[in-house]
């Protein structure tokens, strides 16, 4: 057992770069002006000369920690200052510089950037850029735009305060483009790394695509952008996004690789060592400041430069440097998720990981096994109060997930990063090293999804706090009964019978939230997708998809929460990303029965990608028009138009699927986007349930359709705050002048259903 005095005389080079910044992070509540922090200085320095042995270091310790609170206030002030906030409500040309990834959301499209000037006033600050959707621009990007200045969201119905976390990324201000175009790219050392992240990316590209090419991406650079939200949800799920987010690993796994290369074509020592050294800076660059890979990069530079110099290397004290440059520019780092998470991970691995090998010894392990395990668990025991602190849930079943999936990440990085190496020389070879970390990739996704899948694969804090206390009672009793004498064999028997009471109770207390409860007549359930339409049907013998939203609502992972799996049919109403944009989704990661497309002469990306994934799953695909009626599950569909294919040119909206859906003496109509001027020219009879038209859009002739259609009950799909202004006044003017009519709203009520009995109606918002 290593004592404190000796731990003192072993780490304190660590133990004085930890004191400096704790200072800093101490500058996110507490703040020091220049003058006391200069007072408090000399008084330290004087002492410090006048002390010695124990009580020096002490006092250095303390020293440095009121520097380092000086330096966090005043970069907190800095950060603090903003030359925009005067200009919110503005709008001016102004140019920017992309500075990391860009995010593609419901609505928009947000990236960070730093403005270089602001009608033609020259300046430079951190800000969220907001652009219309299409084309994302790449990181690194000059751009010349028309913004508004506009301030960050306060916290949200969902509890995120978007203010909040830009302030701790130094963003105060959000500037709202409605257009722009890229001029150029920025140079340096920081273009450098943009040129090198494009070649990965141009690499990657060519031996994968679809979500294998998101996960080696991510896995790669940390870049999650391209993964559709029900795979980062199963990562999360599963407790494998870390291997989304570049980490320390990582830079292990290159560094190694790049160490024995030098050494298999016999390399000189230094040689090897400065290779490493620059492949470590390159990495860093590519990737982009993550503290997960900063933190990496700095241990594995000091660590390369140490060999370099014959000195001896201390990794808590590369760990500490690590924390110090992220603190030393941004004090509010030490409040993320991906900087305690990180350290947190590496301190369990120096200290847990080789406890528990040792434990695992006696048992018939292989080595890599044991070495995989005893990580896995060191980090998921020390991460997962960090993550159920974070977002209130935790991977259950994490341990599992990371050593099943552990052999094939160091596959995906070193595939992905050869391919990019070899791509100026071979192209071909590059495409077929780049598949090959697909196939890797694979393997990840596949263990994701399954382990998400299980029951229980998230818990929350009352769970985790439950089996935790049966944890530490367990190891008591085991404690006891060895220092009684007692055999291992009721030690292990009370271990299990513990973990199995307090799983018990869990369970019963809290059933499976993904098993699918089946209605007692008709169940129709508008799901929230925000600006966009899904529209599930449900017997107790079928289920219908209308519609599935644009990809960012992630409708497949919805349906998978209400626990469906298998869907009797799926109908694309007509080719618009809010509609069946995550129809693709939905096919991949559902069973679906049957697809029934209008097959429009209008067509667009997202309807091609369903219909792609369609061919893939082997689901046969039906044309429907006006006349088309089939049966599954007491439940009757009528197609009411299209009529024809339409012209290539011609509205889509305008020849929109209308599906009549029919259960008793319950009738339901659907007309996607379809107004009154193409249903009032169908034969409408009375509907119990109608979903409003396009999202509740202006409508002329609506008011009259209500007098014909005599709805119950009416249902406007639309996102909140969405762009288009819906609902119109002019709609909910005419719902308000039906008599007995009751109108709900995604954007307001969240998920609505709707059930019937054949007869009765009922009706129940779930948010």
């Amino acid at each position: 057992m290593i004592r404190g005095r000796e731990v003192v005389e072993l780490h304190w080079p660590s133990l004085l770069v930890l004191a400096a910044c704790s200072g800093i992070a101490a500058a996110n509540w507490v703040a020091i002006s220049l003058l006391a922090t200069a007072c408090f200085v000399l008084v330290g320095l004087a002492l410090v000369t006048a002390s010695d042995g124990l009580a020096r270091l002490v006092l250095t310790a303390a020293v440095l920690a009121v520097l380092g609170l000086g330096w966090g206030s005043l970069r907190m002030e800095a950060l603090a200052r903003s030359s925009l906030l005067a200009e919110v409500g503005e709008v001016g040309r102004a140019e920017l510089t992309t500075v990391a990834p860009a995010r593609t959301t419901e609505y928009a499209i947000r990236v960070l950037a730093d403005v270089r000037s602001f009608r033609s006033e020259r300046l430079r600050e951190r800000v969220l850029v907001v652009l219309p959707l299409g084309r994302s621009p790449p990181r690194g990007a000059l751009l010349e735009a028309t913004v508004r200045v506009a301030e960050p969201r306060a916290s949200e119905r969902s509890g995120f305060d978007e203010r909040s976390w830009l302030a701790r990324q130094g963003v105060r201000v959000v500037l709202q483009a409605s257009s722009w175009r890229e001029v150029g790219r920025r140079g340096g050392l920081a273009g450098f790394g943009d040129r090198l992240r494009e070649r990965v990316v141009r690499a990657v590209a060519r031996g994968t695509d679809g979500v294998r090419r998101g996960i080696v991406l991510g896995v790669v650079l940390g870049e999650d952008e391209g993964l559709p939200r029900d795979v980062r949800d199963d990562f999360r799920a599963s407790g494998l996004y870390h291997l989304l987010a570049v980490s320390g690993q990582n830079v292990a796994f290159l560094a190694t690789g790049v160490y024995l290369l030098g050494w298999l074509i016999r390399l000189p020592r230094r040689c090897r060592e400065l290779a490493v050294l620059g492949v470590i800076v390159a990495y860093v660059l590519a990737v982009g400041w993550q503290p997960s890979v900063v933190r990496a990069g700095v241990a594995g530079g000091l660590a390369a430069l140490a060999w370099l110099a014959a000195r001896p290397r201390d990794r808590w004290h590369f760990l500490a440097v690590g924390a110090l440059v992220l603190v030393v520019w941004m004090p509010t780092s030490i409040l993320e998720p991906g900087f305690q998470l990180s350290f947190a991970a590496v301190a369990s691995i120096f200290v847990a990981v080789p406890r528990l090998g040792r434990k695992l010894e006696g048992y018939p392990l292989p080595r890599p096994l044991a070495d995989a395990l005893a990580v896995a668990v060191a980090c998921g025991l020390v991460t997962s109060p960090i993550v159920l602190a974070h977002f209130g849930e935790a991977p259950l079943y994490t341990v599992v997930a990371n050593v099943v999936a552990f052999p094939a990440a160091p596959l995906v990085l070193g595939f992905g990063l050869l391919a990019a190496a070899v791509d100026p020389v071979s192209p071909s070879a590059a495409a077929a090293l780049a598949a090959l970390a697909g196939w890797a990739a694979t393997w990840l996704d596949l263990v994701a999804r399954e382990v998400a899948a299980l029951p229980r694969a998230r818990i929350g804090a009352a769970t985790a706090a439950a089996l935790a206390a049966a944890c530490v009672v367990a190891w008591l009793a085991v404690r006891v009964l060895r220092r009684c004498g007692r055999g291992p064999r009721l030690a292990a028997g009370l271990t299990v019978g513990a973990l199995g009471v307090v799983g018990a109770v869990a369970w019963v207390s809290d059933p499976p939230a993904h098993t699918w409860q089946p209605p007692a007549g008709l169940r129709v359930t508008f799901l929230d997708v925000g600006q966009g339409d899904a529209v599930l049907l449900e017997t107790r013998r079928a289920r219908v998809l209308v519609d599935q939203g644009p990809p960012e609502s992630d409708a497949a992972r919805q349906l998978i929460e209400l626990g469906v799996r298998s869907l009797s049919a799926l109908v694309l109403t007509h080719p618009q990303r809010d509609h069946v944009g995550g129809a693709a989704d939905v096919l991949r990661r559902l069973e679906v029965g049957h697809v029934l497309d209008p097959g429009l002469a209008a067509t667009g990306p997202e309807r091609g990608e369903a219909l792609h994934a369609a061919k893939e799953r082997g689901v046969p695909v039906s044309i429907v028009r006006t006349g088309v009626a089939f049966e599954a599950g007491g439940l009757t569909l009528r197609v009411l138009w299209p009529a024809d294919a339409g012209a290539p040119t011609e509205d889509p909206n305008a020849n929109a699927v209308v599906l009549a859906a029919s259960f008793g003496e319950t009738d339901v109509l659907l007309p996607a986007d379809a107004e009154s001027d193409v249903t009032g020219r169908l034969p409408l009879g009375a509907y119990e349930v109608l979903k409003v038209a396009h999202h509740g859009s202006a409508d002329p002739g609506l008011s009259k359709e209500l007098r014909r259609v005599r709805p119950r009950v009416a249902v406007i799909s639309c996102g909140r705050d969405n762009d288009y202004g819906h609902p119109h006044p002019d709609t909910l003017a005419a719902l308000d002048e039906t008599a007995g009519l009751a109108t709900y709203r995604t954007d307001r009520d969240g998920r609505i259903v709707v059930e019937s009995d054949g007869r009765r109606l009922t009706v129940r918002t779930e948010r």
